[in-house]
């Protein structure tokens, strides 16, 4: 079975065709979008000057060994035979001590300059970033274009699949549309609108049913991808814990009253379920009469 099949049996919608074609679009870009430019330049606010503070710390260093090196080799020398004048020793020694303190101080400060840049770049400071940072949807020709160097620049920082965080997105987004523009199995068309959250927590419960089922792997890339964009909220929407077919009532009786919020129609659902179950019922979402 299909993929696109594979969604709209567990939506019980689907797309509208034409000549045997959904009419969506799922387009793949490998150009950079606005408010992609953080993502893409990675953790460090300003990466040439840390670049500069580890140079001059190498810097530093060098000039702190090759003061060491000859120091060594001279005790190694005076270790196996002392040293013929006394003074001339003790001249080495010092000036040398002096010249080791002077840049163990320099390279210190160097260090503690550079850490505090390091420290500066956090993970707070990337994320989260706008969804359009990985993909556009358009709404009037139901479509999405799906940038993939940042789905690969956020693999590589996340240490993800690039191949798996590019499946996820699909899936998702064959949801999302299936919901936005979806044909009921009788044919009917509805259509709400721009309800981005309802939209976002629909798609991603189903999103997830269907990928649960495949490997862990995908779970996680999904998991990552919303919440680098900051999403983790809205798949709250629905808990992993209700079924298919309570959720596919539930969106199918919202989609079909443009009147009602999503939550209004939840609560009355779980509240049918919960009179039904008291009462040694079927639950109301999951009988045949409902479907």
């Amino acid at each position: 079975m299909s993929l696109r099949l594979e969604v709209e049996q567990a939506m019980g919608l689907r797309f509208l065709e034409r000549n045997g074609e959904a009419v969506i679009r799922i387009e793949e870009s490998m150009e950079i979008p606005r408010g992609a430019e953080v993502l893409m330049r990675g953790l460090y606010r300003e990466p040439d000057e840390v670049k500069k503070g580890f140079k001059n710390l190498h810097q530093e260093t060098a000039s702190l060994l090759e003061i060491l090196m000859p120091r060594r080799a001279r005790l190694r020398e005076w270790l196996e035979q002392l040293p013929e004048q006394p003074k001339e020793a003790e001249r080495f020694l010092r000036e040398t001590s002096e010249q080791i303190q002077q840049h163990d101080r320099k390279a210190l400060q160097l260090e503690n300059e550079l850490i505090t840049k390091l420290e500066e770049s956090k993970w707070e400071d990337l994320f989260p970033l706008p969804l359009t940072a990985f993909a556009t949807l358009s709404y009037t020709e139901p479509g999405v274009k799906i940038f993939l160097r940042s789905l690969g620049r956020l693999a590589e920082v996340l240490k993800l699949s690039p191949d798996s965080l590019r499946q996820v997105v699909r899936i998702y987004y064959l949801y999302f549309l299936l919901v936005l523009v979806g044909q009921d199995l009788d044919g009917q068309s509805f259509r709400r609108g721009n309800e981005d959250s309802t939209l976002v927590g629909i798609a991603s419960f189903f999103t997830l049913k269907h990928i649960k089922k495949q490997s862990p792997e995908l779970t996680q890339c999904y998991m990552e991808w919303v919440k680098a964009w900051g999403g983790r909220n809205l798949l709250r929407l629905i808990p992993q814990e209700n079924s298919i077919e309570r959720v596919r009532a539930a969106m199918i009786f919202w989609r079909r009253n443009p009147g009602l919020l999503w939550e209004e129609i939840w609560k009355t659902i779980q509240a049918f379920d919960l009179y039904e179950a008291s009462a040694g019922f079927e639950p109301m979402c999951e009988s045949k009469f409902f479907n």
